[in-house]
């Protein structure tokens, strides 16, 4: 295998980067699977871009978003019990068919306990059921926009759509 020198960073934004890795994704998983080729891109980008892309970077300063639980919320406190949880059920079953109701909300319990505020502090995963920074942009949203709950849930269904309950590591739990 021959060496292959990463250029230097770009000036991408966020939102680039999250298109580029949806992409990725997109043929990763839809169009045909990991090439060489495709796996070298990933490298090269993660070389170039390793904050982005890998956990060992300096954590970011604690973000500025004006707390997302207002007094619509099921509770006021940041985590909830998993019976408080269930204040979440309206909003989850006007997005998710029926019978994934129950299952969603033991996804949202189990990934941020309730929590519209939840950071993974690992990963780029955020709000409700800590959905993953990528995700937002190719639907039209921004990464802050996951700490609003409607926005989180109905990403979350798109998610759900293209990859079912695996999108979500903790599933094997709720079944």
């Amino acid at each position: 295998m021959v060496a292959v020198a990463a250029a230097p960073a770009e000036a991408h934004t966020v939102e680039e980067l999250d298109g580029w890795v949806q992409r990725w994704e997109v043929q990763k998983f839809w169009q045909g699977g990991i090439t060489q080729a495709l796996f070298m891109e990933r490298w090269d980008m993660s070389v170039r871009h390793p904050c982005y892309f890998w956990d060992d970077c300096p954590p970011p300063p604690p973000h500025t978003h004006p707390s997302p639980v207002t007094s619509s919320s099921p509770a006021p406190g940041p985590t909830l019990t998993r019976a408080e949880v269930e204040g979440w059920r309206p909003l989850v079953a006007a997005h998710f068919p029926a019978d994934a109701v129950d299952n969603m909300l033991c996804i949202m319990w189990l990934e941020s306990r309730g929590s519209p505020s939840a950071d993974n502090p690992r990963s780029t995963a955020r709000g409700l059921f800590q959905v993953l920074r990528s995700w937002p942009i190719s639907f039209g949203y921004t990464y802050a926009d996951l700490y609003d709950p409607t926005i989180n849930t109905i990403v979350a269904r798109k998610v759900w759509d293209l990859q079912g309950y695996g999108a979500w590591t903790v599933w094997p739990k709720c079944r």
